[in-house]
């Protein structure tokens, strides 16, 4: 064993350890690559049941709307766009659209 000279393993490994513990922490990650945040809002999703007339109607909403847009919007995105708008959405006419839909 004392005829070994150089480098061993055991060495290197220990050294390794000690020049990483003298290397400040590194806090932040600098990346141009966007990383996937895990974003919850401690809410669970809302199903909608609908009735098959119900299920075209919305079909043929969404297909119009997309076709405006150029884009494709999905039944969540048109719900969360009733939702911003509600200040504007006339209360008793909503209400009384409810009540004929049953």
């Amino acid at each position: 064993m004392t005829k070994l000279k150089g480098m061993t393993g055991l060495n290197r490994r220990s050294q390794r350890k000690t020049e990483v513990e003298e290397q400040p922490k590194k806090t932040e990650k600098i990346t141009t690559v966007a990383t996937r945040r895990n974003v919850t809002t401690g809410t669970t999703p809302v199903p909608m049941r609908l009735s098959d007339n119900d299920k075209a109607e919305l079909n043929l909403w969404l297909e119009a709307l997309s076709a405006q847009t150029g884009k494709k919007i999905t039944s969540a995105k048109l719900l969360r766009g009733l939702i911003k708008m509600r200040a504007q959405v006339n209360e008793k006419k909503l209400i009384q659209a409810i009540y004929e839909a049953n």
